[in-house]
């Protein structure tokens, strides 16, 4: 026995007993599971991590790390090893890379894959200045002593990272002599590596105090420090002191050590209170990071958990954690000194027309950018009370957009991540709120009291959306933007195209989240009973429409990132009857699911979690109720013109040009279901009314009934109350709403919500519906009354009545 496999034999068991790890691997990298033409790179020669990497890649299904591989009667190495202090093997890679290539070049037929395994031991990022204490920071290549430490204090800890394979037919295609694509494919290693350790890590750490100091010497704060010592007429030393203060406030004080413990806790503390986690979209966040990104994550709010699970999951998928923008209200004891050291840093709700705590926090920000600190806020401001996204708070994004314009040398992706939960607990608190209720001031004794509540919450989803580069997205909407990139001292510039292009930059991030969305059992169930009379379903009926919503989303998707459960009806309702969310009653004919009032009120947020995924297929199937008989053409214009309404108040991402491709492929797919026939020439006719299909396309149509009600109040009164003022309009068009909830029994909070009245209104007028009289007065375009009419066949014939006697009846009383 030679002395390596000596000592091999001698570390075994001791390695396997005192070590426990975590495998990633890209879905590439699994899909070659089985296949023999694998080699591996790995970093260090140490037994140790040859010990802990053979028994992941075994696990994994991968050929074993030492296994002989034959190429064409030829013994190849399996593993490289690029050691930068042991020059024998980082020499004998070389070699190595160039027999496979020189291999591949004289047969094109082959192709084997390279599979970098990056492994690490702890996830500490080490300090600047100095490096990281021995015993637990990883270290690429420490001596055997150092080793020892590692593996007692960080063998439980210990993450490997398969990438992407190298195809090597690939490689061998390009020019040049097969050393110098072996000197290259080493390079590219190498620097692949260096990559992977900062997306797994973070860069280096510095200690807060040092920050703060840093950032009191910048010269755009020394500048800021001047200017508020004249304007407030006090010494610089009493502005510093101001500064400091804010820069207290603000920063974040990251500890590698409590992001570890709360790892263990929430990995126990989720499997209690979720069934699990369904997570979409990392490996393209992962492929972000090892690119040498600088990301910024910008999920939708939804609950105080979502800073949470967030973390967990990134942490989870070999990310390190990103530094959070928390509200200053989260900041109180014990809670705030925890939130700090898991990487929140506090921002107040509004620093308006206060200039020093303005370029404190953008510095602060601009810091975490150039050093290459993942950060993560919440562009809705606040957590949605209702379920839909709220507008964008488009403060962070200019900040972000300014970080650009400080020189920004790393390019920068902005991560849109849609969440969602089968229970958000604070949604009884939501609903008070929205009728008035004055919002609860965060504590201890709030913390508490939640905690009391702490129970199953079913599965919750963390979707990554399609991220959007900002350097490529400002070439596309600014090709000019780097004219105004300053350094120093200079404020970063506001040129006049920031606003417009952050503005259009909000919409798209918003786009790209709910195009991320997840249907699950809760949501889908509360979008068939809230669309049925008295909200109440037979079983039979509600898994049928389970059934049907699923199957329509899955044949005619509403983007590429959304995600569609594979189960069916059946499967479903079973899952969301074990949230006790609904009333099971068994009236002697068979099972009937139904929602009481306040229930049903409740249900309405799950439900707006993925009403922009159903409300055009809703749209089209109530289209086609009141029509009985239509041509795909007209579906298509009425479509077409509500899309700037539908954009802009539920964030639907399709282009109105596409609008004509989306509405003909679900005609084909109702078709298909049996909702409507094809009588010829693009010419369609609903189902039979005493069909089961009749009945579901009644039920899916009626998912639209509240945004085509709102549509129809609006346009009533700019026909039959012109001229009105805007204030007129809108106060009116909340009280006609409130009206028709009261008499048919609407109990969707946002129905008669003044802030969704007024984006309707301002959309109208940004499409020219409308024109101003000389004294600020509304007067309808021809158009309302065409659209009106349209919309009005959109709805059951009751509420339409209802609609237009209301409105007659309130120009009458206004008039007298």
């Amino acid at each position: 026995m030679s002395l390596k496999g000596f000592w091999r034999a001698l570390m075994y068991w001791p390695v396997r007993w005192l070590t426990r790890f975590e495998f990633i691997l890209d879905e590439s990298a699994q899909q070659l599971a089985g296949c023999n033409h694998v080699v591996y790179v790995l970093r260090s020669t140490s037994i140790t991590d040859q010990l802990v990497a053979e028994r992941a890649i075994r696990q994994a299904g991968l050929p074993e790390l030492n296994s002989e591989l034959w190429i064409n009667g030829q013994q190849y190495a399996r593993v490289m090893y690029l050691d930068q202090t042991a020059q024998n093997s980082a020499a004998q890679a070389l070699v190595d890379f160039e027999r496979l290539i020189a291999a591949h070049q004289a047969d094109p037929q082959l192709n084997v894959q390279v599979i970098p395994i990056g492994m690490f031991w702890g996830r500490k990022p080490g300090q600047e200045a100095r490096e990281g204490r021995t015993m637990v920071a990883d270290i690429d290549n420490p001596g055997r002593w150092r080793k020892f430490w590692l593996v007692m204090f960080s063998g439980r800890h210990v993450f490997l990272r398969a990438s992407t394979p190298v195809q090597l037919a690939v490689m061998a295609e390009q020019r040049g002599s097969t050393q110098r694509l072996a000197h290259k494919l080493a390079r590219v290693a190498r620097v692949h590596f260096v990559r992977l350790r900062h997306a797994v890590a973070g860069p280096k750490m510095t200690v807060r105090a040092v920050v703060i100091q840093d950032l009191l010497d910048t010269p755009a704060l020394q500048q800021a420090i001047a200017d508020e010592a004249r304007s407030k007429k006090i010494s610089q030393a009493q502005a510093r002191k101001i500064a400091e203060k804010y820069l207290h406030e603000i920063a974040a004080n990251y500890s590698d050590t409590l992001v570890r413990l709360l790892d263990r806790f929430m990995t126990w503390c989720w499997s209690r209170i979720y069934n699990g986690i369904h997570i979409e979209g990392s490996e393209r966040v992962r492929e972000l990071a090892e690119a040498g990104h600088e990301i910024v994550y910008v999920p939708c709010h939804r609950s105080h958990m979502d800073y949470l699970l967030l973390s967990y999951v990134i942490y989870k998928e070999g990310l390190v954690p990103p530094h959070i923008a928390a509200g200053v209200n989260l900041n109180f004891f014990p809670a705030g000194p925890l939130f700090r050291r898991g990487g929140a840093f506090f921002i107040r709700r509004s620093f308006r027309g206060n200039k020093l705590y303005s370029t404190v926090f953008r510095e602060y920000l601009n810091r975490l950018f150039q050093k290459g600190y993942p950060v993560e806020y919440f562009t809705e401001g606040g957590r949605s009370r209702t379920g839909r996204l709220l507008p964008p708070k488009t403060g962070m994004i200019a900040m972000t957009v300014q970080g650009m314009l400080r020189g920004q040398n790393r390019p920068m992706s902005l991560v849109p991540v849609y969440l969602g939960y089968e229970h958000v607990m604070e949604v009884g608190t939501y609903l008070k709120e929205l009728k008035g209720k004055s919002k609860d001031k965060e504590s201890v004794w709030q913390v508490l009291s939640s905690l009391r509540h702490l129970r199953n919450f079913g599965h919750g989803y963390v979707c990554f959306g399609k991220p959007i580069n900002l350097g490529e997205t400002l070439e596309q909407l600014q090709p000019d933007w780097r004219d105004s990139i300053t350094t120093g001292a200079e404020e970063p510039e506001r040129p006049k195209w920031l606003t417009p292009t952050v503005n259009l930059l909000a919409n798209q991030i918003m786009y790209h989240i709910n195009d991320a969305a997840a249907l699950n059992s809760v949501n889908l169930c509360a979008l068939a009973i809230l669309s049925s009379e008295q909200h109440a379903l037979s079983r039979e009926k509600l898994v049928n429409q389970l059934n049907l919503y699923t199957q329509l989303l899955r044949e005619v998707p509403y983007s590429r990132q959304a995600y569609v459960p594979e189960m069916d009806g059946d499967a479903l309702w079973e899952l969301a009857k074990k949230h006790d969310k609904f009333i099971v009653e068994n009236d002697g004919i068979g099972e009937l699911i139904r929602l009481d009032g306040t229930t049903a009120i409740a249900m309405t947020y799950y439900r707006n979690n993925i009403i922009h995924m159903m409300i055009v297929p809703a749209l089209l199937a109530a289209f086609a109720l009141g029509h009985k008989r239509f041509h795909a053409d007209q579906a298509e214009q009425l479509l077409t013109q509500l899309h700037p309404l539908l954009q802009q108040e539920l964030f639907i991402s399709h282009r109105a040009e596409d609008m004509g491709l989306w509405v003909r492929a679900l005609l084909e797919q109702f078709v298909q279901l049996g909702l409507i026939q094809h009588v010829g020439d693009a010419q369609y006719r609903v189902a039979q009314r005493d069909s089961q299909a009749y009945a579901q396309l009644v039920l899916l149509a009626r998912s639209s009934s509240e945004t085509a009600q709102r549509y129809a109040i609006v346009l009533e009164l700019l026909q039959q109350a012109q001229p009105i003022s805007r204030n007129d309009l809108e106060q009116y068009a909340v009280q006609l709403a409130e009206r028709l909830s009261a008499i048919h029994g609407i109990s969707a909070p946002e129905f008669f919500d003044k802030k969704v009245l007024s984006t309707l209104v301002a959309t109208l007028k940004a499409e020219g519906y409308f024109n101003l009289t000389d004294s600020g007065d509304i007067l309808a375009d021809h158009r309302v009354g065409e659209l009106s009419d349209e919309v009005d066949l959109l709805l059951e014939p009751a509420v339409m009545q209802t609609i237009r006697q209301s409105v007659q009846q309130l120009v009458t009383n206004e008039l007298i």
